[in-house]
């Protein structure tokens, strides 16, 4: 990909979609990104020829889109839908204060070619320009700084840039008093359908959880023992029949030694793994149930 110099131009595709990606680090620099549609006269048609997109406010024409694309922003330009009183696009960088702090700031126009301007002490920077030109669209790169923001732009370009009204437009989803209640009413249903776990777990209960598994400790330990017990015999009683120990290596008979035991623990295992099952699922049957039906109800009927 070419690396374009500052007041560099290429031409771009006549037909089809053209993408402008911007990029810089660090990537959570704040920034505001934009675009000005423009007519003959150098300004913008309408309010809404302003493209703005910073945090999650962004906006959009019928030919163009600004959003993220794994978190750097990108306009999408259809070329065809560009109407005929369109002359120039003009694509802005600004920030609060400078953009001194914003390294490697990067455009690419699509596969054509990259631009890198400089950005030091400024505080909003014009990065370049799409026009068009006898008969044909362009793009020319510019990186022209100004020590003003981007309301600055706004107005030279005929719009204005109120970023407060901006932002206070935004759905308040905290302040809404109408989300509240419905939160407030399903905690209130949660409340009431669910078994206060209080009442399960109590001294009592507790006690008799511990009894019980007690009784399933020593009653299943003594299970997986004979259970490992007869599995051992099985196996070494399997392969030192003649049959089988004549075929065997002695060299590999201390391999089948080795095996027989890590299978005759995982028997005895599988063995008190059952019995802790049904022993947890009794205890925590009644809460379990309880809840698999509130919320069978509540968001699935």
């Amino acid at each position: 990909m070419n690396t374009m110099q500052a007041g560099a131009n290429i031409p771009v595709n006549q037909s089809g979609t053209i993408e402008l990606l911007i990029s810089w680090m660090p990537f959570d620099f704040p920034a505001d990104i934009a675009a000005f549609v423009l007519n003959d006269t150098e300004k913008v048609r309408s309010d809404s020829d302003f493209i703005y997109l910073s945090g999650n406010i962004d906006t959009q024409t019928d030919f163009m889109s600004l959003s993220l694309n794994a978190g750097k922003p990108v306009f999408r330009i259809d070329l065809n839908k560009i109407s005929a009183d369109v002359s120039k696009i003009v694509f802005v960088v600004a920030s609060h204060g400078s953009l001194s702090g914003m390294q490697n700031l990067t455009m690419e126009i699509g596969n054509l070619s990259v631009f890198t301007p400089d950005n030091t002490a400024l505080q909003s920077l014009i990065l370049g320009e799409l026009y068009f030109k006898n008969q044909q669209w362009k793009f020319r790169a510019l990186g022209q700084g100004y020590q003003q923001g981007l309301e600055f732009l706004a107005t030279r370009y005929g719009t204005q840039f109120d970023r407060q009204s901006l932002t206070s437009s935004l759905p308040q989803l905290v302040n809404n008093s109408q989300v509240n209640n419905d939160s407030n009413a399903i905690m209130d249903t949660i409340r009431e359908e669910l078994p206060d776990i209080r009442t399960l777990v109590t001294p009592d209960t507790v006690k008799a959880g511990i009894q019980s598994m007690k009784r399933f400790s020593w009653a299943w330990m003594l299970a997986s023992l004979v259970v490992f017990i007869i599995a051992e015999i099985g196996i070494a009683g399997l392969f030192q029949t003649n049959l089988f120990w004549s075929f065997i290596p002695h060299s590999f008979r201390f391999l089948v030694e080795i095996v027989s035991f890590p299978i005759s623990f995982l028997l005895g295992g599988i063995t008190v793994h059952s019995g802790a099952r049904t022993c947890y699922r009794r205890f925590f049957q009644r809460y379990h149930l309880a809840v698999q039906r509130f919320f069978h109800r509540t968001w699935i009927c």
